[in-house]
């Protein structure tokens, strides 16, 4: 009589690598369970770490002056008419430590958040040379640092001597 389909030699083979497969599984579940109780404080560490330094080096700045440009950038001439293209934006002066600077926020849709008012302090990050972030409640929003003298304007009334130089900022 023959052997039956459950007494085959492969199946024996199965039934061994399906030995080893479940001796395997519970030997990761094991070392899961050692690696989970050791990564859960390393993981606590690193993010207490991150955000001490994330936090640190916020800066409180007093806001000084603002000049809006609700009309946004001259962005081509007609003749000696300026067009502007409508994308309002605003120059703040900030006095961090004793230094000033000129920041510039720009917003499509003419927003000006009420917590930066002339006078107010805000928090602000320095990252990186040329740019700062202003602080919003949550929000942190990216700024250019432009020198104090506003040297990247044109008068309105007459056209700058380099046409196509791209969107200008009208002197006021």
């Amino acid at each position: 009589m023959g052997r039956l389909p459950s007494q085959t030699p492969e199946h024996d083979r199965v039934r061994s690598k399906l030995a080893l497969s479940k001796a395997a599984v519970e030997e990761i579940l094991a070392s899961n369970n050692v690696m989970t109780s050791f990564s859960i404080p390393m993981v606590t560490l690193l993010l207490m770490t991150f955000f001490t330094f994330a936090t640190g080096d916020e800066q409180t700045a007093t806001v000084s002056a603002v000049k809006a440009h609700e009309s946004g950038r001259i962005a081509y001439w007609e003749g000696r008419v300026p067009i502007y293209d409508g994308y309002p934006f605003y120059d703040i002066t900030l006095s961090l430590g004793h230094k000033e600077y000129v920041v510039r926020y720009e917003s499509p849709t003419g927003f000006y958040p009420s917590s930066w008012k002339v006078g107010r302090e805000i928090q602000v990050r320095m990252r990186g040379k040329g740019r700062m972030y202003l602080i919003n409640g949550a929000e942190e929003v990216l700024t250019g640092i432009y020198n104090t003298r506003a040297q990247d304007c044109v008068q309105p009334t007459s056209q700058s001597a380099v046409r196509g130089a791209g969107p200008q900022v009208p002197c006021d």
